[in-house]
């Protein structure tokens, strides 16, 4: 009965529950699970409420991005670093290393900015203008996740931070 009253309710909230599976809390999703209603981890909750650099790095960049090596300042991954502190300054209008005909992040401008293709926020085609996918032996980030994407809740908490100029806070 307490499982027929769980669904129930979630089918009522059907837009606030339409999210990915959580694996654990570290915002990371099975791709192919993106449609599968379920309950919200803490740390994609809490990114409903952010928008902020030190938060998305603390707890996206940090989480997903920074650790086995990649991103986190050790020269590997582009040289991308998305360490704490270190991150506005690899990202904001800097050219991407697989595209240099495209900016990181282009502020005021989340369709420009090649991050959000990158961690399969915006589909390259409707990019502006539209892009190609990252080569095959790259792929789309965060690599080590074996497929998986990022909560959206977590990327639209980078589309925010891009829309409202990508400070450096």
């Amino acid at each position: 009965m307490l499982r027929f009253a769980v669904l129930a309710s979630c089918l009522a909230l059907a837009p606030a529950c339409r999210i990915s599976i959580e694996g654990d809390d570290d915002g990371i999703t099975p791709s192919d699970a993106s449609m599968v209603d379920a309950p919200i981890s803490p740390s994609c909750q809490a990114a409903t409420m952010h928008s902020d650099l030190a938060w998305i790095e603390n707890n996206v960049f940090k989480q997903s991005c920074i650790f086995s090596g990649c991103h986190n300042g050790s020269g590997a991954a582009g040289a991308l670093d998305l360490r704490v502190g270190m991150s506005h300054g690899t990202l904001v209008n800097v050219d991407s290393a697989l595209d240099p005909t495209r900016k990181l992040v282009v502020p005021g401008a989340p369709d420009q900015s090649y991050l959000l293709m990158m961690i399969k926020h915006i589909a390259p085609e409707d990019m502006s203008p539209p892009a190609s996918p990252p080569p095959e032996d790259i792929g789309f980030m965060p690599q080590n996740a074996g497929g998986a994407t990022m909560c959206v809740q977590k990327r639209e908490a980078l589309q925010r931070w891009i829309e409202a100029g990508a400070p450096n806070d």
